[in-house]
């Protein structure tokens, strides 16, 4: 499952939130929502906050479909994700993908809080 949403319109902040065992259907159905959330963006740039701490399983074909949607996410205009996660195991995943997706702007955060008080108050390079 996921949830898609615009958290900070002044600062240009979208929230995707992945829960469950996400397939590579959830990510299709997210990147059709996040298409229209970002068209007001994409000149601009924006940021994204993800939230995986309810994500139970991310399968290998899941995987290979994340790798994809970040690639899409930076060609939209994408320019930074904090990743709010606990489990080592899912960190060691996405490390993987961003390096597969060649996403140089993924940041891990502890919390929801952390993660969009960096992302509002931190410039964008």
């Amino acid at each position: 499952m996921h949830e898609v949403k615009v958290i900070n319109k002044q600062h240009k902040i979208i929230g995707i939130s992945w829960i469950g065992k996400v397939t590579p259907e959830d990510i299709h159905e997210a990147n059709g929502k996040l298409a229209e959330l970002i068209k007001p963006y994409q000149s601009k740039g924006f940021d994204v906050l993800v939230d995986m701490n309810e994500i139970t399983v991310l399968f290998p074909e899941t995987q290979k479909e994340l790798v994809l949607h970040q690639e899409w996410l930076i060609e939209s205009g994408m320019q930074r994700a904090a990743v709010v996660v606990s489990s080592s195991i899912a960190k060691m995943q996405l490390k993987r993908t961003a390096k597969q997706s060649n996403h140089e702007t993924e940041l891990h955060f502890n919390n929801q809080s952390e993660a969009l008080d960096f992302l509002v108050k931190t410039p964008v390079r």
